[in-house]
Formats: structure tokens, C-alpha cells, sequence
């Protein structure tokens, strides 16, 4: 009992998290799911699920809040695009390939774009910079199920974008990703699912009509770039510790 307590409450946190800042669901459900007892085919498909629901309730939320304008489709479309391509690629890998090398790299680019955000760094955006991150965050997603976020929220906020709608289009733009990425393990036979998605999913829905109000004050209040690239760095080097 305790157990389903300490999820519900993971997935609750991890979903305010990742609609507030457009990042960390499967970094901070995957490893409670993990710790108390489930296996790796059972928790991958039930952390993209639950994001799926996530992901659909956040946008529609972002949308309600301003976070995400008609200004904002082209920008989610070019998010969107090349990482549902590249998320087949790495649900394949998943199948195929070691985690290691792939984690390396997420920890050391997630960790580099959060020092840039932190000192104010910026690149002059443009749609192949832009598609090339978004690919990136789309082979992470299908790869581990997570990864997603930060590089695609954080990339946009690098390339001269502002946080408020990088933060909307991280969690819209995710929601082909993941479906992409669930259809890929379905097709491969590895889509496995438990009970335990609805104790995850129930407290992940109501969280997604919250985050997108952290938003929207953090952005008010000037310092949502700070926050996301404190995040971003803390998460880069937890994904490197995880590799030693």
C-alpha cells in the first residue's frame, strides 16, 4: 500500500514538474517505478502512456493560459516533425542497443545547455539548428522512455526562444513523439502494461491542469530561463552520475 502511496505522489509531482517546465516526467517516475519493484517492460510503456495523457491535458491547459498561441504551431511543428521520425529510431535502438553510450551523451548535453541558459548564452535560431535538437530529444525519448524535454525546452530557450512558449511546445509537441514511440514498441512486441498505469495516470491528470500555471508565473515573474537551466544542469549531471 505504501508503494502505490509513494507513485501516486511521484506521478502527481513528476506531471506538475513537466507541464510547469517542460521536462523530467520519466526521469523522476521511471526510477520510482523502478524502485519499487517493476521491470523495465513494464514501466517504459506505462511512463509513455501516462505521458501521453499528460502531455494532451498540459497542451490543452498551456492553450487555456496563453502559454501556447496560433503564433506558436509553426515552432511546434518543426519541434514535432523530425523527433517523431527519430523516436522510431530509438524505440528500435531500445531493442538493440546498450544504454550507456546514449546516456553519456543526453547527461553532457542536457548539462551543457543548462549552463548556457544559466550564463545567458544564446545562438541565432534557425529551422535546421532547431530540427536537429528536436530530433535529438525524439531518439531520447524512444530510446529511454525519457529526455525528451529537456533538450528540446532547453535547446529552444538556447536558440533565442522565448521560455514561455518553449515550455507549451515541449509538452504539445511530445504528444506524436510518444505516440509514435508506443506504436513502434507495439509493433516489436515489447508493449507490455499493468494496474499499476492507473495509479500513475489518475494523479498525472490531475497535476497536468496545474502545471502550466507555474508557467505562466514563472515566465510573468522574469526567471522561467534560470529555473529551466538549473534544471536542466541538475539533470544533466544526475543522467552522468547514473552512467559512473
Amino acid at each position: 500500500m505504501l508503494d502505490m502511496v509513494v507513485i501516486a505522489l511521484a506521478a502527481f509531482f513528476a506531471a506538475v514538474i513537466d507541464t510547469g517546465l517542460g521536462m523530467c516526467y520519466g526521469t523522476i517516475l521511471t526510477p520510482a517505478l523502478l524502485i519499487t519493484g517493476y521491470s523495465p517492460e513494464v514501466v517504459v510503456p506505462t511512463v509513455l502512456l501516462s505521458q501521453l495523457i499528460v502531455d494532451v491535458v498540459g497542451g490543452i491547459t498551456h492553450t487555456k493560459v496563453k502559454n501556447f498561441t496560433r503564433e506558436d504551431i509553426k515552432t511546434a511543428l518543426t519541434v514535432a516533425v523530425p523527433a517523431t521520425i527519430f523516436v522510431v529510431l530509438g524505440a528500435f535502438s531500445n531493442i538493440n542497443l546498450p544504454k550507456t553510450v546514449t546516456k553519456t551523451y543526453i547527461g553532457v548535453l542536457v548539462a551543457l545547455l543548462g549552463v548556457m541558459m544559466l550564463l545567458g548564452i544564446k545562438l541565432r535560431k534557425t529551422p535546421k539548428r532547431l530540427m536537429l535538437i528536436s530530433g535529438l530529444g525524439g531518439f531520447n525519448k524512444g530510446f529511454m522512455g525519457g529526455g525528451f524535454g529537456p533538450v528540446v525546452v532547453s535547446g529552444q530557450i538556447v536558440l533565442n526562444h522565448d521560455p514561455r512558449p518553449s515550455i507549451a511546445i515541449g509538452d504539445i509537441a511530445e504528444i506524436p513523439v510518444v505516440v509514435f514511440g508506443l506504436l513502434t514498441f507495439a509493433a516489436f512486441g515489447a508493449l507490455h502494461f499493468s494496474p499499476i498505469f492507473a495509479i500513475v495516470s489518475i494523479p498525472a491528470l490531475i497535476a497536468s491542469f496545474l502545471g502550466p500555471y507555474l508557467t505562466k508565473t514563472i515566465a510573468e515573474k522574469n526567471y522561467a530561463e534560470k529555473v529551466v537551466g538549473l534544471v536542466a544542469l541538475l539533470l544533466g549531471i544526475y543522467t552522468l552520475v547514473e552512467v559512473l
